[in-house]
C-alpha cells in the first residue's frame, strides 16, 4: 500500500468517529422578521415568529415548526444543517447554524428576500 493510501485511510478513520458520533441535540429558537421584510413577506411571520424546535437524533436533524409542520435538514458543513421547503406560495431555505455561538436559525425566502432568525438566547 502506497503512503498516499496510508495518508488517506488516516484521514477518515480520523473523521469518521465525529460524523457517526453526532451527539443528538435538540435547541429552541424564536424567529424575528428582519425590518426590511416587505409586505408579503410579513403576511408570513404568525409562522415564523413563534418557537421552533431544532432536534437531531440519530443523525437526522429536523425543524418543528408551528403548525404541525416539520423540516428535514440534511448537514452541509459540520454542525451546520440546511434544507429547503415550501409554505403556501413561498419557497424557503432554512438553516441551523450549531457550530456557531451562539446557536441561530435562520429562514430566508428565494424569491423575494424576506428572511427570519434567531439565536439560542
Amino acid at each position: 500500500m502506497t503512503i498516499a493510501k496510508h495518508l488517506a485511510l488516516a484521514v477518515f478513520a480520523a473523521v469518521l468517529p465525529s460524523a457517526v458520533l453526532a451527539q443528538d441535540a435538540e435547541v429552541k429558537f424564536w424567529l424575528k422578521a428582519a425590518p426590511g421584510n416587505i409586505q408579503g413577506c410579513i403576511a408570513a411571520d404568525p409562522q415564523f415568529t413563534r418557537e421552533h424546535t431544532f432536534t437531531l437524533k440519530g443523525g437526522l436533524a429536523e425543524v418543528s415548526m408551528p403548525g404541525n409542520i416539520h423540516v428535514k435538514l440534511k448537514l452541509t458543513k459540520p454542525n451546520i444543517y440546511a434544507g429547503d421547503f415550501v409554505l403556501g406560495r413561498l419557497n424557503l431555505h432554512m438553516v441551523a447554524d450549531l457550530a456557531a455561538t451562539p446557536k441561530s436559525l435562520m429562514v430566508t425566502e428565494k424569491s423575494l428576500g424576506c428572511k427570519w432568525s434567531a439565536v439560542k438566547e
